[in-house]
């Protein structure tokens, strides 16, 4: 697999926009296709498999090399349905973990 180089800018760049998320401010995504897609649950269709591994990291790294925020969301509105999906799951997969990681654990 090929080394992917993100520079300090882009990696700034979403990460305001996971902080944003974690907050509930969900900017780069469409409410109404949020809950849609997010209505079904990934354990039925065996998402985060080895054979979309690929193409996760190429939409998700395609994502952060777009240079603005406005850049961020034409990639997404130019994307296909399906790829909008593995983009979309993937960054709430993202979101989900960073908050679950922040939680103290209750014993």
């Amino acid at each position: 697999m090929a080394t992917i180089s993100i520079d300090e800018k882009s990696l700034e760049q979403i990460e305001k926009l996971l902080g944003q998320s974690l907050n509930g401010l969900h900017l780069l995504f469409e409410n109404e296709k949020v809950a849609k897609v997010l209505s079904k649950p990934t354990e039925e269709l065996d998402f985060f498999n080895f054979e979309n591994v690929d193409k996760i990291q190429k939409l998700f790294t395609g994502l952060i090399h777009q240079e603005s925020y406005f850049d961020k969301l034409c990639f997404i509105q130019e994307l296909d349905e399906e790829s909008y999906e593995i983009l979309l799951r993937t960054y709430f997969h993202i979101v989900d973990n960073t908050a679950l990681a922040a939680t103290p654990n209750m014993h």
